[in-house]
């Protein structure tokens, strides 16, 4: 049995469309796929004068973008609209206008294919590329048929982006029981928020990483006082950045002086810079790995060790985990960051994909 699924992904500032094909087994599980078209417009640019994300910006860009996106999406597959199967969007969690967006063009195409329409939760979905491709290269593996390697369950899986950090016991790829939530700020918007500190630009994880990477080489490293665990010890698996962003923002207080107001560390030497950054990254990825490693700790019976999402890209938080003693899989560097082929991933992983598996505007929690 073979489907093939057009993607559609506009949670936030990534205009995203992929297509692809899966074969499945008789009992649905599915044994190959093959990514057609990987297609990704970010937005940094337009938003990189405002230090973040803006809602009404990207939502704007979408609108402009989504048709043509679209339109290069099946010209590069070589498949033209009436071979699709059925169609997957985003329905959330992410910026109701850019949501929007992506919902309204894809329940209007399904509706004029009359196909199947999918929706799929931007969370879940970080998790599919791990769940069924070991890699893949935009560049080199288009068109190339993939067999999907089994998962060994119960699974631990961390979902970790600029809006989200999800801890989860997986019995399979659709049973999900969610252990831990960030409580404030995401692991992703952290690093993003210190960027702007530093006085860095937008986005500031690449930037935090570089400069972390530049003191460990020159041994300049500092540090500050930051728990690892939360005060509240019977709290094992949720995540907390903002007082760890409350850390660094003394300590460039203390280096410029600035007791009150709005400070930049954009003045700071580039020593000092790069001795708070890898602080800081130390910090927060040491936060991620020790909620893994309580997990362990109370659910023995884990097989395999799952990471995901933005953050998953940091090559030292990807050493990290090497010293788990459990067998971990990163979804691949080019599906880390938001984009349409988790989604369609995510959309063939369904067990309902017969006909519109939730209306379009209902909400996810």
């Amino acid at each position: 049995m073979q489907n093939t699924i057009l993607a559609i992904e506009s949670s936030c500032d990534e205009t995203a469309v992929s297509i692809i094909k899966v074969k499945k087994n008789a009992q649905g599980q599915i044994i190959s796929l093959n990514i057609l078209a990987h297609e990704v417009e970010s937005q940094t640019e337009i938003h990189a004068p405002f230090g973040g994300v803006v809602p009404e910006v990207a939502a704007r860009d979408h609108l402009a973008k989504i048709y043509d996106i679209a339109h290069k999406a099946l010209n590069v597959s070589k498949l033209k609209k009436n071979d699709l199967t059925a169609i997957a969007v985003t329905m959330g969690p992410g910026l109701i206008g850019a949501l929007m967006v992506g919902v309204l063009f894809a329940r209007g195409l399904a509706m004029s294919l009359n196909i199947p329409l999918i929706s799929v939760n931007h969370v879940d979905a970080h998790l599919a590329p791990v769940l069924l491709l070991k890699q893949f290269s935009p560049k080199d593996d288009l068109r190339a048929w993939h067999d999907v390697e089994a998962v060994s369950f119960p699974a631990l899986a961390l979902t970790v982006s600029g809006g989200h950090c999800h801890l989860s016991l997986l019995e399979s790829p659709n049973e999900r029981k969610i252990l831990g939530k960030c409580l404030d700020d995401a692991c992703g918007e952290a690093f993003d928020k210190v960027a702007k500190l530093l006085g860095l630009a937008y986005p500031g994880g690449p930037l935090i990483e570089e400069l972390a990477k530049q003191a460990e080489k020159s041994a300049n490293i500092n540090d500050f006082s930051y728990p690892g665990k939360p005060a509240n010890k019977e709290n094992r698996y949720n995540f907390s950045y903002s007082g760890i962003k409350t850390a660094v923002m003394e300590s460039i207080r203390k280096e410029t002086g600035i007791k009150k107001g709005k400070i930049t560390g954009k003045d700071l030497s580039k020593e000092k810079k790069q001795s708070i950054a890898y602080a800081f990254q130390q910090a927060a990825l040491s936060q991620l790995l020790n909620r893994i490693e309580n997990a362990l700790e109370d659910f023995p019976e884990i097989k395999t060790v799952l990471v995901a999402g933005g953050v998953a890209q940091n090559k030292k938080f990807r050493s990290l985990f090497a010293k788990l003693n459990k067998p971990t899989f990163f979804a691949p560097p080019s599906l880390c960051s938001d984009n349409a082929t988790m989604i369609a991933l995510q959309a063939a992983l369904s067990e309902n994909t017969d006909g519109f598996t939730r209306h379009p505007f209902a909400k996810y929690t």
